[in-house]
């Protein structure tokens, strides 16, 4: 009984975080967006 509220409850979080993550996404410019994309590309370069 226990296993199922924690198991209803971690699906609760995890749906908010991906609406809260979603919601802040929508909410960039062009411009954040792309110096995101320049800094993921850079980071994967250094990788190398």
């Amino acid at each position: 009984m226990i296993m199922k509220i924690l198991l209803l409850d971690m699906i609760i979080i995890a749906i908010f975080m991906y609406l809260l993550i979603l919601g802040a996404n929508k909410n960039k410019t062009k411009k954040e967006k792309e110096y995101e994309d320049e800094e993921q590309m850079n980071a994967l370069k250094q990788e190398k």
